[in-house]
Formats: C-alpha cells, sequence, structure tokens
C-alpha cells in the first residue's frame, strides 16, 4: 500500500511540474495537446458540412409558394396591390 502512495505522490509532482512548465511557456502546452483529429472524424464532419449545404439549397428551391403575397387572397389591401405595378 505504501509502494501505491508513493506512485500516487511520484505522478502528482511530475504532473506539477509540467504545470509548471506550461506555465512558463505556453507553446509546451499546444506541443502535448495540440494534435490533429484522426481523419475518418476530420471527413465525417466534412460529409456532414456538405449534406447540409446540400440540404439548406434544394430547401429553399423547393418552396411552393415563392412568389405569394400576404395579400393575395380576395380581400386584397390596397398597398400590396399598388406595390405590384
Amino acid at each position: 500500500m505504501m509502494d501505491s502512495i508513493a506512485l500516487a505522490k511520484a505522478i502528482e509532482l511530475q504532473c506539477r511540474a509540467r504545470e509548471e512548465q506550461w506555465h512558463r511557456n505556453e507553446d509546451l502546452f499546444y506541443l502535448d495537446y495540440g494534435h490533429d483529429p484522426w481523419p475518418l472524424f476530420t471527413w465525417g464532419g466534412r460529409v456532414l458540412d456538405r449534406l447540409y449545404a446540400a440540404y439548406k439549397a434544394t430547401k429553399k428551391a423547393d418552396r411552393l409558394e415563392i412568389n405569394r403575397s400576404a395579400c393575395d387572397d380576395d380581400g386584397c389591401c390596397g398597398q400590396a396591390a399598388s406595390s405590384r405595378i
């Protein structure tokens, strides 16, 4: 049990020393943790981005009543009618 406590204390001291180095030199932190994501995640994100962009483009193009005004029914208001002339 004393061995495990000593090991935990040694690991804690190493972590504190590394944090002190990070405070002195911020670039060391980014060198330790600034790795690129896995290529599969990058590829999946790009696919989702393209699918979403295609969905938004087709959603705008598929609107059925795009030329319909708010006053196109029988009781048409004068302002909307005069603006179409």
